[in-house]
């Protein structure tokens, strides 16, 4: 089935008359979904199975490949175009170890799978420490350092056949013994998480007690989205246990998986989360919802039986639960941890099966579809057109995947394989991820995107699937070939996080996009981080959008940018913005990128 395409003229139209299901937004809007109401079923042999049905869902994987069906004939997909990719050209990476200035350093940096001779070697993005050069014929790196500090740089080498080959390398100069500014960071923050933003084994913002604000002990705040914000968190401390890999940073996950298994339990619905969770004795204004602290003003219920001490927030939306998957599925993959791998499992196949037993839609305990919950690609506003959603075609797509690759059922497979074959999803990726809308672009949209590509990406193993949701990442989220002015997709918002979600998902390298997410990472204010008003446009060393005078044309350092509950799911280009009024964030904006780039190993631990 080919998606519907005679209504796409009127997408940027929609766009711009979109509510918003983010609560603690100020200035977007989130599009609705559509009902669900359609008719999905899935091929299993001569049979079908409603999304409902009961046919195979406690059947284990037949050991078949993800993914590894050939399309029907009136597919657009032609596996036959695609040949596996030859070794790329690249430069050797290493991490040289931190050394005192005024020791001399002597390093030969080599490159391997291109056409000797290797030559042209040349920085060309930041600089190497004072009193050290780079011989552009032989690559040698010498010199003895003069200042202390963390540099970083691009290093670039041509080969025989023309070709070039970049790489990112840094160095840490001072005392080898002392942490690095990067991890020093990264404790304070943590301190702080621990300490203030994480209780009930889940994340809150908070308002701290301030003379100005009202408020004479530390107020829980946020709670319209902390399930999105929450899982940022999740996902920052699993890359923190891989790359420690000790009792304590496991532990914290642990806890963090706990809190999110009892979110469940309270919400009575397995796989269903609400927006945030409190206790009766938490200090937060339960009938207050005019103040914003429960947003919007309804859908608050109580547990039942021993867990009627705890109020949630319904409602919840597609968002929301991305947020949960993406740290949960962190989890499960990264952390070396029964408990940890056991209840985040349980969580994420029961979630799978509630949507897709639910016509793709995620349902409050009352039966109802929540207002944002719908995930079915072809519905838009609600169910009222039926026009294609790229979007949701990813969430439903990146969800179903990460169940069967934990569980092996085999109806998560049949309905994945069903709506990439059957119902074409992949054109619908294509042809309709809508998210990047020039000036009516919404940043969280993108954001949403980027998470569940991630893990969709990352977990792929059919070799021409995989191969087409490079090109479809790739082309619709990251790559930018248009006038900057209005376009400025992914690999211009130096966005520390999306960075690495696009290029370790997709095996891709680019050293200077790792360069400029090294480099937010580097300037990010010190712990805590607090709201705050940033008066950009009064720098006249930054270059204002001729287009549109409350934009920069580059993207802003992270220590020029407001703090909001996700910092990175917000445009990096705004001028200006922001309110000093107390609230305190959970300091994962830090911590998530810092600790996925130590994962991944553009980031040193001695830095």
């Amino acid at each position: 089935m080919k998606p519907n395409l005679r209504l796409r003229w009127l997408l940027p139209v929609l766009f711009l008359l979109l509510p918003c299901a983010c609560s603690d937004s100020t200035d977007d809007t989130n599009p609705p979904d559509g009902d669900g109401e359609t008719d999905v079923s899935v091929p299993d042999g001569d049979d079908e199975m409603t999304p409902d049905g009961d046919k195979d869902s406690d059947d284990a994987s037949d050991g078949d490949s993800d993914g590894g069906e050939t399309p029907d004939g009136d597919s657009d997909w032609d596996r036959a175009e695609f040949e596996p990719d030859p070794p790329a050209f690249l430069i050797t990476h290493f991490h040289p170890d931190t050394q005192p200035a005024g020791e001399a350093l002597d390093y030969t940096f080599a490159a391997e799978n291109g056409t000797p001779p290797y030559t042209n070697w040349t920085i060309t993005k930041g600089n190497p420490p004072p009193g050290t050069s780079l011989n552009a014929e032989t690559g040698q790196w010498s010199g003895t350092p003069t200042e202390e500090g963390l540099f970083f740089f691009v290093v670039t080498v041509s080969d025989g056949a023309g070709e070039h080959a970049s790489e990112l390398f840094g160095i840490r100069i001072g005392d080898p013994g002392a942490d690095g500014p990067l991890f020093a960071k990264a404790q304070g923050f943590q301190q702080v998480y621990e300490e203030r933003h994480f209780r009930n084994n889940f994340t809150y913002d908070i308002v701290e007690p301030h003379e100005n604000n009202g408020y004479d002990v530390t107020t829980l705040t946020t709670l319209g989205d902390a399930t999105f914000a929450a899982g940022q968190c999740t996902m920052a401390m699993s890359f923190r246990a891989s790359a420690l890999e000790d009792e304590e940073s496991k532990s914290m996950v642990r806890n963090h998986v706990d809190g999110w298994r009892f979110f469940e339990r309270l919400t009575g619905v397995p796989g269903l989360l609400g927006r945030s969770f409190v206790h009766k004795d938490d200090a937060v204004d339960l009938s207050d919802l005019n103040a914003g602290i429960l947003w919007p003003d309804s859908e608050i219920r109580r547990g039942e039986g021993e867990l009627s001490d705890w109020y949630w927030r319904s409602d919840t939306s597609r968002d929301q639960i991305s947020g949960a998957v993406l740290g949960l599925a962190a989890a499960y993959d990264f952390v070396d941890d029964d408990h940890v791998r056991e209840e985040a499992g349980a969580y994420l196949v029961n979630l799978a099966h509630h949507v897709w037993d639910n016509d793709m839609r995620i349902v409050d305990p009352d039966g109802e579809m929540t207002k944002y919950g719908d995930i079915n690609g072809e519905k838009w506003l609600e169910g009222s057109l039926d026009f294609p959603n790229g979007q949701s075609a990813l969430i439903i797509l990146a969800w179903l995947k990460i169940a069967h690759h934990i569980s092996g059922e085999r109806k998560f497979k049949d309905a994945y394989e069903y709506l990439v074959y059957e119902r074409d999803y992949l054109s619908i990726l294509r042809d309709h991820q809508w998210v990047y809308s020039g000036y009516g672009t919404k940043y969280y949209n993108t954001y949403i995107s980027y998470e569940n590509f991630y893990h969709l990406m990352r977990l792929e193993e059919d070799p021409w699937l995989r191969r087409e949701y490079v090109a479809l990442f790739r082309d619709t989220l990251w790559l930018n070939t248009d006038d900057i002015t209005p376009n400025r997709k992914g690999v211009l918002e130096h966005n520390p996080v999306k960075t690495a979600w696009y290029l370790y998902s997709t095996g891709q390298r680019d050293a200077e996009a790792l360069y400029h997410a090294l480099s937010q990472i580097a300037v990010f204010p010190e712990a805590p981080l607090r709201d705050r008003q940033v008066m950009n446009s009064e720098d006249p060393s930054i270059t204002i959008n001729p287009d549109k005078t409350d934009e920069s044309l580059h993207a802003l350092p992270s220590d020029r940018l407001p703090p909001d509950m996700v910092m990175w799911h917000r445009s990096t280009f705004k001028l200006d913005g922001g309110v000093e009024n107390g609230r305190e964030r959970s300091g994962c904006d830090y911590l998530l990128p810092y600790w996925m780039a130590r994962h991944y190993g553009y980031v040193s631990e001695q830095w």
